[in-house]
């Protein structure tokens, strides 16, 4: 027999199994002895490799799609010049019509699984070296075989020998000696050969049935593998050390958008990573480490489409410490990952809006104190002297100043809204020509609305700000020219949509889509977007409040609003406002014109900002007013103990330290019912308040705001009010 580190050990054996567990382990096996292995995965593809490569032996099993193992061993016999070629069928049956079956179609030897690999590779060897005394005895010549550690000569008297060893069942390499006794002394001990059969008989029966035993156990825990495999959730795969898929499960499949496990088996590993670097590196890394556990990776669908995974990643390894194939446990991050990355941008929005609404909130005071002083200046100046016009553009300054607060408040969600029923078909139609003259005249304008609209809850003007500066924002990505489009229509946000998008509920909504075919913008860009002052126009041209204002305005709205776009594709902003069922318009209330802005009332001003309270003092007492002052909310309260019967009206700052505006109203009304309160304020917070809407019956004055509108909402508080003393 030859040994395994002979010239045969580099002889071509083919393998045709469809198992790719079970072809690896072969694979395994025999390339550790040194054979040169061909795998085919069924009958004719192992034909055609045949046929190609005319390798030293078959090993087949038979249970094989397109071609089974008994069909390819008859047309390898029924061929010229692949006939010669020694088959060994491998199978996990156990019927003994099966292995007749295999030996009729021509088989050389027929081992059922599972089987001892020693025992393998006896029977190889045993084969090989069987067709090898073939060849010699063609020639005349015998050769030298070694059994059992002996050297015996063969020619054709041996050969009868060499046959009766290879058509036994039991494993060559313990039973060689047993059996070449028994052969010599057979004419002698013709009696006790009867004896030795039954012996045998009864010993291969036992063996046999263990074999079968053995055999049921094996299928059944495949078959509990198997059904593992093809229901784990998790995405399981085997590949070989170069990276080729030989087997799945369908997690995988859908994990990486294959079609099918055949398209799967025909792609590398490769394709799966972002760049065949990174898939280099990690392999790699798998080689020196064994194994890589709970590691988080950026990878490809075959779409192209980026996922996230978090992965379990086996090496396994030949005796020689190389390894021959991969084991992965793959699981789909990408959903949390997005959800995870929103919730992220949710906090970072979040922190920025209460900073801006702190910031517009002394942004307001100020504003307000240089419009009041401003008109105090231009009242005594005459318009011919050059300080009038200084003035005048100091106040422009102020006006601008408060625009850019009324943005940062929007951003920040503290702005007071005035909610109706609105139908964004009728609204986006009022405003169509105001978008016309917004536009270049070479972009075109198209307006697509849903004929059968629901309506929507919120404050129109906000509303109308919303699309105007998204409008503004689609001109100014095509400067070349080209296609503005703002859609409407009924939508309904499945849970689904709900579980990949942070903070959005399902249900019904109405959908106003506003795109343009410009620029486009990266995924770099768009995470910044809605913060505030963030802008990619040039230095000068642009505040970068105009995106925040429309994100604020329709979260304060309870809606929620979404940016796709790519570089050179332009860009489409989606908002969704919650869709309600009633028609009928709310009713406002009538407001009450003052014939007349004086008085002579007391008026209590209760604010913290002293350029505030100053300023707002001037300008009643100038219109006959008597004033009280009080820095704070406590203040306040002690002055209206003092003066009970005079004050008729307070006038409120909201926020203010020790007590805020809404706390100091209550105490008043409770205990002097006769007393009117106005609220004014630049930041509101929740204390006169809920969801950005005014508690009923609150008056309330938006900082910052003109001597006239205050004036006007005072004059008119206190000529509808009749106390009863």
């Amino acid at each position: 027999m030859t040994s395994p580190n002979s010239k045969a050990n580099y002889e071509k054996i083919l393998i045709a199994e469809d198992s790719l567990t079970q072809a690896a382990q072969l694979i395994y096996i025999l390339e550790g002895r040194g054979y040169n292995v061909l795998h085919a995965v069924n009958g004719t593809q192992a034909l055609e490799m045949a046929r190609q490569h005319k390798p030293m032996l078959i090993i087949s099993d038979i249970l094989m799609p397109e071609m089974d193992g008994y069909q390819l061993c008859q047309s390898l016999k029924e061929d010229e010049n692949l006939k010669e070629i020694p088959l060994i069928l491998l199978t996990a049956l156990s019927d003994p019509k099966d292995v007749i079956k295999g030996l009729q179609c021509g088989a050389d030897n027929f081992i059922t699984k599972p089987y001892d690999e020693r025992y393998l590779l006896s029977r190889i060897q045993f084969i090989l070296a069987n067709r090898a005394i073939r060849h010699h005895e063609k020639m005349g010549v015998g050769i030298d075989i070694y059994f059992a550690g002996e050297k015996y000569r063969i020619n054709s008297e041996r050969q009868q020998i060499l046959d009766l060893l290879l058509s036994t069942y039991e494993t060559a390499v313990l039973k060689n000696c047993e059996l070449i006794q028994a052969r010599n002394e057979l004419q002698k001990l013709n009696s006790r050969l009867e004896d030795k059969v039954k012996e045998r008989t009864a010993a291969l029966t036992e063996e046999i049935a263990e074999r079968i035993r053995a055999e049921k156990a094996l299928r059944e825990s495949e078959q509990k593998y198997r059904e593992f495999f093809e229901y784990d959730l998790t995405g399981d795969a085997i590949a070989s050390a170069d990276g080729r898929i030989m087997d799945c499960n369908p997690a995988f499949l859908q994990i990486f958008g294959f079609g099918s496990k055949e398209e799967s088996l025909n792609t590398t590993m490769i394709k799966l990573y972002p760049t065949p670097q990174s898939c280099e590196q990690f392999m790699q890394q798998l080689q020196k480490k064994k194994q890589i556990l709970g590691v988080e990776k950026e990878m490809r669908r075959v779409d192209g489409k980026t996922i996230f995974t978090i992965e379990n990643n086996i090496g396994l390894f030949n005796d020689k410490g190389e390894m021959i194939a991969v084991r992965s446990y793959i699981f789909d991050n990408t959903e949390r990952k997005m959800l995870e990355e929103q919730y992220r941008q949710s906090q970072k929005m979040e922190a920025v809006g209460r900073l801006a609404g702190g910031i517009a909130h002394d942004f307001n005071n100020l504003a307000m104190a240089i419009k009041g002083y401003c008109d105090f200046a231009l009242k005594e100046i005459p318009t011919e002297n050059p300080a009038y016009q200084d003035i005048e553009e100091v106040k422009k300054a102020a006006d601008r100043t408060a625009s850019l607060t009324h943005q940062l408040l929007a951003f920040s969600r503290k702005q007071i809204l005035q909610p109706q029923i609105v139908n964004l078909n009728e609204l986006i139609a009022g405003i169509g020509k105001m978008l016309q003259r917004l536009i270049e005249e070479n972009i075109e304008l198209v307006i697509l609305p849903d004929p059968d609209l629901d309506f929507i809850k919120a404050d129109r003007v906000q509303v109308e700000q919303i699309i105007m500066n998204l409008s503004v924002n689609a001109r100014d990505a095509m400067p070349k020219g080209g296609k503005l489009s703002i859609e409407t229509a009924n939508v309904f946000l499945d849970q689904s949509y709900a579980q990949t998008h942070y903070e959005v509920q399902a249900g019904p909504y109405v959908m106003i889509a506003v795109s343009d075919n410009g620029c486009g913008m990266d995924k770099e860009t768009q995470s910044h977007i809605f913060e505030p002052f963030f802008t990619t126009k040039e230095q000068g041209k642009g505040t970068g409040l105009g995106l925040a204002t429309v994100y604020g305005i329709v979260k304060q709205s309870k809606g929620h609003i979404w940016v796709y776009s790519e570089l050179g594709k332009g860009t489409v902003f989606k908002i969704y406002f919650p869709r309600i069922g009633e028609t009928e318009e709310i009713e406002v209330s009538e407001k009450i014109i003052p014939d007349t802005l004086q008085g002579t009332e007391t008026i209590l001003v209760a604010e913290d900002e002293e350029i505030v309270r100053s300023m707002v003092c001037r300008s009643l007492r100038e219109y006959g007013y008597t004033i009280l002052e009080a820095e704070n909310g406590m203040k306040a309260l002690e002055i209206c103990e003092q003066n009970k019967d005079k004050i008729r009206l307070v006038l409120t700052d909201v926020i203010m330290p020790e007590m805020n505006g809404r706390e100091l109203s209550d105490l008043i009304q409770t205990a002097y019912p006769q007393i009117k309160v106005i609220f004014m304020s630049g930041y509101t917070e929740n204390a006169i308040v809920h969801q950005g809407m005014l508690d009923e019956g609150i008056i309330f004055l938006q900082k910052p705001f003109m001597p006239m509108n205050l004036l006007q909402k005072i004059r008119a508080a206190l000529d509808a009010f009749n106390p009863t003393l």
